[in-house]
């Protein structure tokens, strides 16, 4: 059989088909070097799909979900044939594979910043610098986050008195400790990952948080109790977000 044969069966596959089947497609991989490129592509592709599945909370039926409408779950039920409709799927799988990675960016996004900040309400990192100087504390900020760290209007009343550098979601990040409010700290992201300005409740022990961002830069004040006093300390502090 040729390899625009065994190309078209690549289509069809997936891990966990019944080897008998898989066979002729995968000892001709293990002959054919052109062929084993294309089949590693694919399985590589797959393996993008699954991980981006895996930073969805709660989702455990999506993936296989979003692979039927990719055509995978029919495709490995049908019988094993070459046809010019394997090929005709193609771009239309690419274009659905294409709008599902944009339509759940921001989620995935967000996702990845909740469990962030929960581990750093827990276990915060240990200061790399020590001070009381708001500009020193803000241009060491600004060389851990290539960039000016001047803070928006509504963090002016701030002041800190430590901070680490991290990375966050992919980002840079600095988090600054409060100098006014022990159980609060500030993190900028060096990136937008929140859709929009919000409260965030976790469990009592590790705290709150609250989220927004200026279109450049995202910005969690995190707070280590209740919701309630999180707002309190807004309050006095004229963060309005």
């Amino acid at each position: 059989m040729s390899c625009e044969f065994y190309e078209s069966e690549m289509y069809a596959w997936r891990p966990g088909d019944d080897l008998p089947e898989s066979k002729p497609l995968l000892d001709h991989v293990a002959t054919c070097p052109e062929c084993a490129r294309w089949f590693a592509n694919f399985s590589a592709s797959d393996e993008r799909i699954r991980q981006s599945f895996l930073q969805i909370p709660e989702s455990p039926s999506l993936e296989a979900k979003i692979f039927a409408g990719l055509d995978y779950e029919r495709l490995q039920k049908a019988p094993r044939k070459s046809s010019w409709r394997n090929w005709f799927l193609l771009p239309i799988a690419a274009s659905l594979l294409f709008g599902v990675t944009l339509g759940f960016s921001p989620w995935i996004q967000e996702a990845r910043l909740s469990r962030q900040v929960a581990t750093l309400l827990s276990q915060p990192p240990s200061a790399e610098i020590n001070s009381t100087d708001q500009k020193q504390l803000l241009s060491w900020s600004a060389g851990a986050l290539s960039g000016d760290a001047a803070l928006p209007p509504e963090l002016s009343r701030i002041e800190f008195r430590a901070a680490s550098s991290l990375n966050v979601a992919s980002h840079k990040a600095v988090l600054l400790k409060m100098k006014n409010e022990q159980r609060a700290s500030l993190l900028i992201i060096d990136g937008r990952l929140t859709e929009e300005n919000t409260i965030k409740s976790f469990h009592e022990t590790a705290g709150n948080d609250s989220r927004w961002s200026d279109g450049r830069r995202t910005y969690v004040l995190l707070f280590q109790g209740s919701e309630q006093d999180m707002h309190a300390y807004m309050t006095r502090m004229g963060i309005v977000t």
